[in-house]
């Protein structure tokens, strides 16, 4: 059997800096929770609950004694600032990325522009990035975007993890909606790296396995992706989703099978697969 890893898979950069910032903190003995989960991977975030460093839900559950870490997808600004007001140590872990989206929809409210951001509006990046402006539409089909009344001017904003296929849809869809639209492309590289690479890989091998959280909204896409274009695709949280008779029975009919990986699933993950299939 052929095992071919996609070019871009695991890990991106604001993971990696959460993760960095995070476990320093632990090292230098120091006490620290996460408002929400720190990214979208269960074994990840049972390494951090192994360490100590557990997560909690809202601002009243805050320890007094811990430093209290930022997740990657960002906070509701409203929260942010009862945090500063009640003088709470905080380690902000937000993606670079995902600020840089949240400064764009504060400049443009500040511009009075009509606001729309596609994406998830149960995403916790949409429910912190919507609370930049007075009034945000999200958009999360192409149905909501051509049920848009026609107005001079629009700005759309994207997920960090959007589909890069479906934001162009929608923009497609906006040209007919304004005289004047505004695109700002925040669908980070990482993602359209990791969406292009599954995209390569998927049509030149006989099944391909994605790994990564079911609730990671970027690894849903690279799936979603993957099976567009294999019909043999699977997606697994870790490597003993693999290890059940029907589908090793099934894993063996194929004489090659492709890897993927969302952006929160870790090498050691993505190694333990690639281990798991070539002995197979």
């Amino acid at each position: 059997m052929k095992i071919l890893v996609a070019e871009e898979a695991g890990f991106c950069f604001g993971v990696k800096r959460a993760l960095k910032l995070i476990n320093e903190y632990h090292r230098q003995g120091k006490k620290i929770e996460t408002y929400g989960p720190l990214i979208h991977n269960v074994p990840v975030l049972n390494d951090l609950a192994a360490k100590g460093i557990e997560h909690i839900s809202a601002v009243d559950k805050i320890s007094k004694n811990k430093t209290l870490c930022i997740r990657t997808h960002g906070i509701p600004r409203d929260i942010e600032r009862r945090l500063r007001r009640k003088g709470i140590a905080t380690l902000d872990a937000t993606c670079p990325l995902v600020k840089k989206g949240q400064k764009i929809i504060e400049a443009l409210d500040k511009a009075n522009s009509r606001i729309l951001i596609v994406g998830d509006k149960h995403h916790p990046e949409i429910i912190a990035a919507r609370s930049y402006a007075k009034k945000v539409r999200i958009i999360n089909s192409l149905a909501t975007a051509r049920a848009l009344s026609r107005c001079r001017e629009i700005s759309v904003v994207a997920q960090t993890t959007l589909n890069t296929e479906f934001f162009k849809e929608v923009v497609a869809i906006l040209l007919d909606k304004t005289e004047k639209l505004h695109i700002f492309n925040t669908i980070c590289q990482a993602t359209r790296d990791r969406q292009e690479a599954v995209k390569k890989l998927a049509p030149d091998v006989d099944a391909i396995i994605v790994v990564g959280s079911k609730i990671s909204s970027n690894t849903k896409k690279l799936f979603n992706i993957a099976r567009g274009k294999n019909k043999n695709s699977l997606q697994i949280e870790t490597c003993a989703d693999l290890q059940n008779k029907t589908t090793l029975a099934k894993l063996k009919k194929f004489n090659s099978i492709g890897i993927s990986a969302g952006a929160s699933t870790s090498p050691q993950e993505l190694a333990n697969v690639k281990n798991f299939l070539q002995k197979l």
